[in-house]
């Protein structure tokens, strides 16, 4: 069994960057084109994509830099961007 032989300490850190969001951009099935049409938009807005996925009815995104502006119609018509969590360091 391994033994914890140190002082180590636990810092709050997420790893990822400054600032980091997880938003959502949904719609009843959304395509992968209206998903590319809403992260391309988040890229306009000051972000990078650092992970995304894909559902039937949602696409979740990792994204670092300046957020996004939630609403509808967000890339593509009918799709709604909502931030989910947002972690800064």
């Amino acid at each position: 069994m391994a033994e914890l032989t140190n002082n180590a300490t636990v810092t709050e850190s997420i790893g990822v960057g400054p600032r980091t969001f997880v938003v959502t951009f949904s719609k009843s099935s959304i395509s992968l084109t209206e998903s590319n049409a809403a992260i391309k938009k988040a890229e306009t807005e000051g972000n990078t994509v650092v992970g995304t996925q894909l559902d039937t009815n949602v696409t979740t995104v990792l994204l670092q830099g300046a957020g996004i502006t939630a609403g509808s119609n967000y890339g593509a018509s009918g799709v709604t961007s909502a931030v989910y969590a947002t972690f800064t360091q």
